[in-house]
């Protein structure tokens, strides 16, 4: 018996398609090869391995974001398959560094001098961390992510906080025990900030929320270049560790909303607090 044509494509078509494996389309997305570093996945979101960027923010010991490091793969074969040059953090301390699943080593050099060694574990592009070695600082590495290449790379950043002390001096606050008041303090952005009325203590209260919280917080601020400072609160408690929360309530002249960014210090301890 002769089968139509017809009706040999109709089985054909069900059988192409009720099996993954038999299935170009699904099996990509399924069971894409190991040795293409999940392309296909990454291709879907448009982030393949020559796209994706994988970027971060590195901060020195006192909470300062450090730009214009250079960072090196320190394995040859890997640059060359990973096709990653030399780069350089940003004016926010941040790094871009092609996409590539596995162990990515990096040596950072400060001013042509060894400052510490990076090394990203790229396990997905969901599940990136680092770790920090060949330093005793207290480096750190925070806000690691992947993006699109074809994403705009400008992020609105805090790259310092720092207060007066009782001497007329700059002091980066993060991390660290102190022993003067807290009245006023400065942030320090990549760019400069929205303009804001002084007296708006609405956004003041968004912008910066502290934990636990003084007895008074912050009253107003002002605005100068790059920086915006907080002036007026009181009652910070002796021997307590608090938590200042800066948030994306804070907005770039450009409209971009800052990257949040947790900074904690002890006040006044009578036993130093470790962080």
């Amino acid at each position: 018996m002769k089968i139509p044509i017809q009706t040999i494509l109709i089985y054909l078509s069900f059988f192409t398609f009720s099996n993954c494996y038999f299935n170009p389309i699904v099996n990509s997305i399924l069971a894409p090869p190991e040795t293409k570093d999940n392309n296909a996945f990454l291709g879907l979101l448009g982030m393949n391995g020559q796209t994706g960027l994988i970027t971060g923010q590195i901060r020195n010991e006192f909470g300062v974001a450090v730009a214009g490091l250079s960072l090196n793969p320190s394995n040859p074969s890997l640059q060359s398959k990973a096709n990653i040059p030399m780069y350089t953090t940003d004016s926010g301390g941040r790094f871009y560094i092609p996409y590539f699943a596995g162990r990515i080593v990096l040596n950072v050099v400060q001013n042509e001098v060894p400052y510490f060694t990076l090394t990203l574990n790229v396990s997905s592009p969901n599940t990136i961390t680092a770790e920090v070695s060949n330093t005793s600082l207290g480096i750190e590495i925070s806000n690691l992510k992947l993006i699109s290449a074809t994403s705009p790379t400008d992020f609105f950043e805090l790259i310092g906080l720092y207060f007066i002390d009782g001497e007329m001096n700059e002091v980066s606050l993060d991390k660290q025990n102190y022993y003067s008041t807290l009245g006023s303090i400065v942030l320090i952005f990549n760019m400069a900030p929205a303009n804001v009325e002084s007296n708006n203590l609405t956004f003041i209260q968004n912008a910066i929320q502290i934990s636990p919280s003084p007895s008074v917080g912050y009253q107003a601020l002002g605005i100068v270049d790059n920086k915006m400072s907080f002036v007026g609160a009181e009652g910070f408690t002796m021997n307590t560790r608090y938590n200042f929360q800066v948030t994306d309530a804070i907005q770039s002249s450009t409209g971009i909303s800052l990257t949040p960014r947790k900074v904690q210090f002890c006040y006044e301890p009578s036993i130093p607090c470790s962080f």
